[in-house]
């Protein structure tokens, strides 16, 4: 199955808003989820991180200073904007990139004084830059519309999934999210790229950010395995930057084909 809506190929017109349809099917049964699962709460002890070192002053060093290359990496989106001659395609990267230099700022805050508070602003930088990287990756495989609808989606699910952390302490909302979202661009990594797209790869992104989680998951025993060098956290830190990297890289290559709006 496909998401590709090649219009010189489909002339059925039928055919042409499938995937937008499908994606919002997909939309539509995480929403019902959230609103019907099983309650999570954060874990008790989430803001005790494995490393706990301070550097000329700085708290939690190598938490903080790990951010610095989601910064970098959203300067150098920001710099390659004027390559991009399709401003609907310029519009989606400017979203991933400004959504990383949120995350870099917001998570570097969190981790100076770990707490709720400053969490919140880490997970609005990661709310926008999950909706860079699936209004890209959608729109790569199913049209523009299909990606700038994708962004609002993700904008609004974000921000009310952070609500509903914050009224009530259920992060289920959230993890469906981010779960959702790793789930859809397993999927979009098998499907066929649009005329016009930039042929992302898909399949790098996911693997990295796997990766990501897992060291998250073992921040304190990959601190000890490392003789205390570095955490699992800060790793996470690193693998998450690098799994937009193929996105960044693909979006500075010219397109041989227009692009469609679908």
């Amino acid at each position: 199955m496909s998401l590709s809506r090649n219009t010189a190929s489909s002339p059925n017109p039928q055919r042409k808003g499938a995937g937008t349809d499908l994606l919002l099917g997909f939309a539509l049964v995480l929403v019902i989820l959230a609103m019907f699962g099983p309650r999570i709460d954060q874990a008790v002890h989430y803001h005790a991180l494995a490393d706990q070192r301070s550097l000329f002053g700085l708290a939690h060093a190598l938490d903080v200073l790990s951010n610095l290359p989601f910064v970098l990496l959203g300067l150098l989106g920001l710099g390659n904007l004027r390559r991009i001659e399709q401003p609907l395609w310029s519009g989606l990267a400017a979203t991933l990139a400004i959504g990383l230099l949120l995350t870099g700022l917001g998570s570097a805050w969190y981790h100076l004084q770990p707490d709720d508070q400053g969490l919140l602003w880490d997970r609005i930088g990661m709310g926008v830059s999950f909706a860079g990287v699936l209004g890209l990756a959608i729109a790569d495989r199913a049209g523009l519309r299909a990606g700038y609808g994708a962004v609002a989606l993700v904008l609004l699910g974000s921000a009310l999934a952070l609500w509903a952390w914050r009224a009530s302490g259920n992060l289920l909302a959230w993890v469906i999210l981010q779960g959702g979202g790793m789930l859809l661009l397993v999927l979009l990594a098998g499907c066929r790229t649009q005329p016009g797209g930039y042929a992302f790869r898909l399949g790098q992104c996911v693997l990295l950010y796997a990766l990501a989680k897992l060291c998250e998951l073992a921040d304190a025993p990959l601190y000890q395995l490392s003789g205390e060098l570095i955490s699992g956290h800060s790793l996470k830190h690193l693998l998450a930057a690098l799994a937009v990297l193929p996105l960044l890289l693909a979006l500075q290559r010219n397109r041989d084909t227009p692009t469609l709006l679908g």
